[in-house]
């Protein structure tokens, strides 16, 4: 039997798995809003007339999509290159153990300080790789607004001037 675990060690695994999900959902929201412009983009070019609420009812359909639909979602969008695809798949695996099986798993990991350090690394690259698949399709969604002849300045100014309306309520 391993040693009591410590306040510390609890805080340290809950600090670890909230920055996981926090970090999911943001790679799930950049897949979530890349993937449903890239979807308006082919109906546009089909020659459908796209209102804001109908183009906002699709982001809102593809955000309510949980990592494993919306990889699949991706993929057959041509969202994600295969590489990146490769580790979507990846991250997916660590994704279902971190929320449906970590707790069973790893329920006396924290009395055993070999096993505490090897869950706390765990953790913590499942958020690196999360912040790197973000970074990464991020730069996939920028470069094609480039590539659609997007003026990504105005975009960015856009945003920023939206971020600063929210701020102030």
């Amino acid at each position: 039997m391993g040693t009591p675990y410590t306040q510390e060690d609890v805080d340290q695994l809950y600090m670890l798995i909230g920055k996981a999900v926090w970090h999911l959902q943001h790679l799930e929201n950049i897949v979530a809003f890349f993937t449903a412009f890239k979807i308006l983009q082919v109906k546009r070019a089909k020659g459908e007339k796209l209102s804001t609420a109908n183009a906002a009812k699709l982001i809102e359909k593809q955000k309510k999509l949980t990592l494993g639909p919306l990889i699949s979602t991706a993929k057959s969008h041509k969202t994600i290159s295969p590489p990146l695809a490769r580790r979507f798949d990846e991250l997916l695996v660590e994704r279902n153990w971190l929320i449906h099986k970590c707790v069973t798993d790893e329920y006396l990991s924290l009395r055993n300080q070999l096993e505490k350090q090897r869950l706390f690394a765990r953790i913590d690259a499942f958020s690196e790789e999360a912040i790197a698949l973000q970074n990464g399709t991020h730069s996939l969604f920028e470069q094609w607004f480039i590539d659609l002849g997007y003026d990504l300045g105005k975009a960015y100014e856009h945003a920023e001037h939206q971020l600063k309306q929210a701020e102030q309520g």
